[in-house]
């Protein structure tokens, strides 16, 4: 009697766990699925989208089914930004995921009276910017990726390959708070290098054309900061480029795809990819608060043909130092 007490025990007990396994099963089929409002500025920030899907796929978030991403596509301007915002905030999503510094910005602002967890990707210099207190802890509802101090290195990098450059032609929006933190570093360097900033302000679409069709003669080289509004005229400033016959200094290797000299910067698939556990993580239930703000990685990435194409010519010692080698550029290949 006894034994089928037990046995019977044991039968029920296995039929509760079985049904709850249903249940739990079934309920989260029938959950809806997490809603992500996406925010760029500009087209390059499509690569960092990418690398963020990619890097959400692999924990099990298929577009689509469990997740959907609410964009609009990238604003464009500075000024377009606001009102994209309101209204992807208006689709009742449960995070946004922002690219840049100026967007990130402007996310804050707007979420500040409706907490909304937040992931950027990326953003020059988080704390400087204003965006969060602490890269260990930063508290409230935003984190995400940094990228890593790397534009004196990458000046650096450029007195390297070309040691006759001497005056360097440094467009930049005063807007733009990584823009001005790239201009922070090289200036703190650029006299231990013997070489003279030819600095330029660019706040709209408008004034960059202008700035590259009224370049100033005499230039040795370009060097384009951590700007998104900058970086998004990257062939126009390829063909001022080869052009003048100078090098080109981007601060991704994005840029050096399209037909820049080098790089010594960052990969906007591979942040994008490395935010995607941030993400899953506050989806899990974790505060971005409790989610230190992550450090991308740099790399030195060099055009060979961008290098043909001015005159100059790397040796080997250089080649082997490099991470990355482009052999061909899309912008070369219009």
């Amino acid at each position: 009697m006894m034994t089928r007490l037990i046995s019977l025990f044991i039968f029920v007990t296995l039929f509760i766990v079985v049904m709850l396994q249903l249940f739990d099963t079934d309920e989260q089929s029938a959950a809806e699925p997490v809603r992500v409002g996406v925010i760029a500025l500009t087209d390059v920030d499509q690569d960092t989208l990418a690398g963020f899907k990619d890097g959400m796929r692999g924990y099990g978030y298929v577009e689509g089914e469990n997740i959907v991403y609410l964009s609009e596509g990238p604003a464009g301007t500075i000024d377009r930004l606001e009102p994209m915002i309101r209204r992807i905030l208006e689709m009742n999503v449960d995070l946004i995921y922002v690219s840049s510094t100026p967007a990130t910005l402007k996310v804050k602002e707007l979420t500040a009276e409706r907490p909304l967890p937040v992931v950027f990707s990326p953003v020059n210099d988080p704390v400087g910017a204003g965006i969060v207190p602490s890269l260990k802890q930063p508290g409230g509802m935003i984190t995400g990726i940094k990228l890593p101090v790397g534009d004196t290195l990458r000046l650096r990098w450029l007195k390297d390959f070309a040691p006759q450059v001497k005056r360097i032609y440094f467009p930049y929006n005063p807007r733009d708070k990584s823009a001005l933190e790239t201009l922070r570093q090289i200036e703190q360097v650029a006299p231990s290098l013997e070489v003279e900033l030819v600095k330029a302000q660019m706040a709209s679409p408008t004034e960059i054309l202008a700035g590259i069709a009224q370049a100033p003669e005499g230039i040795d080289a370009i060097f384009l900061p951590r700007d998104s509004s900058i970086e998004s005229k990257i062939g126009e400033f390829v063909a001022l480029s080869y052009l003048r016959k100078v090098p080109l200094s981007a601060p991704s290797l994005a840029q050096v795809r399209q037909g820049a000299l080098y790089t010594y910067g960052f990969v906007h698939f591979e942040f994008g990819k490395q935010s995607a556990h941030m993400a899953d993580q506050i989806i899990k239930g974790v505060s971005p608060a409790d989610i230190p703000v992550e450090l991308a990685e740099s790399y030195l990435a060099i055009n060979l043909l961008a290098a043909e194409t001015i005159g100059l010519r790397f040796d080997e010692e250089m080649l082997r130092r490099a991470d990355i080698i482009i052999r061909e550029s899309s912008a070369l290949a219009k």
